[in-house]
C-alpha cells in the first residue's frame, strides 16, 4: 500500500511540473536589447592611449636669474608633468582679458616656469591630469601654464592658465612647498637643459630660441606597415558591404554606398571620407568637445600606431590634428606621412587622413647633425624680403620624414628647422629660405 501511494504522489508531481514547464514555454517572450548607438567594430590596429599620453606640453621654458632654459626632452617634460599632477590648484578665478603685451610680461617673468602646449586645451578635458579644487571649472581653454616661484614667506604660489590667442587669463594658486620643491629640482638640473635666448621681433613680439647650435641626429628606421584592410573594418559601418573599386601600383580604393577610402601606396597613407557628413562652411560651429571626440574616435580602433601627440584644433573647420613626435621634436611631411588629421561632420567623422605605417626598428649608427642657433635662422628669415613679419608665427626644431628613394622599407628622418608661416609649417633651407616642401618631404 505504501509503495502505491509513493507512485501516485510522484506521478501527480511529474504531471504538475510538466504543465508548468509547458505553460512557461508557451508564454515566454525573450527580451531583446536594441542599441541605437553607432556600431564600433572591434579592430585592434595598435594600442589605445590615455588623454595624458596624447595631450602634453611640447616645451618647458625655465626663466631664472641666470638665464632662460628650454626643455623638450619627453622624459624630462614627463617628470615635471607627473609632479604637477600631484598638486592641487585652487581658487581658480574667472577669465580676465589681457592685452598681448600684458600676457608677454606675465609669461616671461624671472623665476617662473612656462609649460607650452601646442594649442588650446579645454579645462574640462584636462581635469583628469591636473587636480582642481573646484568641481565647476571655467568653460574655456588654455595653451600655457605659468608658475611663479614666489617669496618663501608666502603661504601659496601663483599659477596662470593662459589662452594666448584669445587673450584670456585664469589665475590660480598652489601650495608654496610644491613650487619650492619643483624649482629646486629644476635648478639642480639646470646644466642639463639647453640655454635659450630672448629674441625680439621687429613688431615687438618675443621668442625664446636655442642660443647655441643643437646636436641632433639623422635617423633611419625600418617601417612596420599595417594592412589597410584593417582600416576598412574599423571605419566603414558594415565592412561586409565594402568593395575594392580599383587598384594599381600606386593606389587602392574601397567604398560602400556612402563612404570611400583611398590608399596611397607611395606615401603609405589613407584618406577616408563620408560625403553625407559634410557641413556647410558658412554654418561653422564652435565645438569644445572636438578634441575629446577625436581621441575617443582613434581609441575606438586603437589607431595610435606611433608617438602621436595633440598638435592643433580649428573649431571653424571642425579639424583636429595629431602630430608624430621623435625625441621630443615634431615630425613634418607635406604629404601627410607624419600626422593624423580629422574633420568632423554633422554627426560623425567627415574626413580622416593618416599614415598606415609605424617606425619600427632604428638602424644603427645615426648620423650626427649640428643645427644652427635659433638667432642665426631667425636673422636669415627676417632678411628675406618675401617674408611678411606679421605672418611669421613660430620657429622650432623638428624632423622631416620621407621614404628612402632606394629602399621604400626604410624611413629617413632629417633634423630641420621649421617655421609657422600664415598657418602653414614650412621647412627652412638656408639656400632657399622659403623652402620647397613639395620634394621628398
Amino acid at each position: 500500500m505504501r509503495y502505491e501511494t509513493i507512485k501516485s504522489v510522484l506521478l501527480v508531481f511529474l504531471v504538475i511540473t510538466s504543465g508548468v514547464l509547458t505553460w512557461n514555454l508557451w508564454t515566454f517572450h525573450p527580451k531583446y536589447e536594441f542599441n541605437d548607438e553607432k556600431h564600433v567594430h572591434e579592430v585592434s590596429i595598435s594600442d589605445p592611449k590615455d588623454i595624458a599620453d596624447v595631450i602634453r606640453p611640447v616645451k618647458l621654458l625655465l626663466h631664472t636669474d641666470s638665464g632662460h632654459f628650454g626643455i623638450v626632452d619627453e622624459k624630462k617634460v614627463g617628470e615635471t608633468l607627473q609632479e604637477l599632477s600631484s598638486w592641487n590648484f585652487y581658487d581658480l578665478g574667472n577669465e580676465r582679458v589681457y592685452s598681448q603685451d600684458q600676457i608677454m610680461a606675465l609669461s616671461q617673468r624671472e623665476k617662473s616656469l612656462e609649460l607650452i602646449f601646442p594649442d588650446l586645451v579645454p579645462f574640462d578635458l584636462y581635469k583628469g591630469i591636473l587636480k582642481f579644487e573646484s568641481e565647476r571649472l571655467p568653460a574655456g581653454s588654455f595653451d600655457r601654464l605659468v608658475i611663479y616661484w614666489e617669496d618663501e614667506s608666502k603661504e601659496d604660489g601663483t599659477a596662470y592658465f593662459i589662452a594666448s590667442k584669445e587673450g584670456k587669463v585664469y589665475e590660480s594658486h598652489v601650495n608654496h612647498d610644491y613650487i619650492q620643491a619643483l624649482f629646486t629640482r629644476l635648478k639642480n638640473q639646470e646644466s642639463q637643459f639647453p640655454e635659450f635666448e630672448r629674441y625680439e621681433l621687429p613688431d615687438g613680439r618675443v621668442k625664446y630660441l636655442p642660443a647655441k647650435e643643437t646636436v641632433m641626429y639623422r635617423y633611419n628606421y625600418y617601417a612596420d606597415y599595417i594592412d589597410p584592410n584593417k582600416f576598412t573594418r574599423a571605419l566603414f559601418k558594415d565592412p561586409s558591404l565594402v568593395r575594392k573599386t580599383s587598384e594599381d601600383s600606386a593606389t587602392e580604393k574601397f567604398r560602400d554606398s556612402t563612404s570611400e577610402m583611398n590608399v596611397d601606396k607611395s606615401t603609405s597613407t589613407i584618406f577616408y571620407v563620408n560625403p553625407s557628413q559634410a557641413i556647410d562652411p558658412a554654418a561653422g560651429q564652435a565645438d569644445m568637445d572636438l578634441l575629446k571626440r577625436s581621441i575617443d574616435f582613434i581609441n575606438e580602433h586603437k589607431g595610435w600606431t606611433d608617438n602621436y601627440k595633440y598638435f592643433s584644433v580649428d573649431p571653424s573647420t571642425q579639424k583636429v590634428t595629431f602630430q608624430l613626435f621623435l625625441k621630443g621634436y615634431p615630425v613634418f611631411n607635406v604629404e601627410g606621412m607624419s600626422e593624423i588629421k580629422l574633420y568632423w561632420g554633422k554627426e560623425e567623422v567627415y574626413q580622416y587622413r593618416r599614415p598606415y605605417f609605424s617606425l619600427d626598428i632604428p638602424l644603427p649608427h645615426p648620423e650626427k647633425v649640428n643645427m644652427s642657433s635659433g638667432e642665426e635662422v631667425m636673422d636669415t628669415l627676417l632678411a628675406d624680403p618675401s617674408i611678411d613679419i606679421n605672418k611669421l608665427q613660430e620657429l622650432i626644431l623638428g624632423y622631416r620624414i620621407y621614404k628612402n628613394p632606394e629602399n621604400s622599407k626604410v624611413i629617413i628622418l632629417d633634423p630641420s628647422w621649421y617655421y609657422l608661416y600664415d598657418g602653414t609649417w614650412e621647412r627652412f633651407e638656408a639656400k632657399d629660405v622659403r623652402g620647397n616642401l613639395r620634394g621628398l618631404g
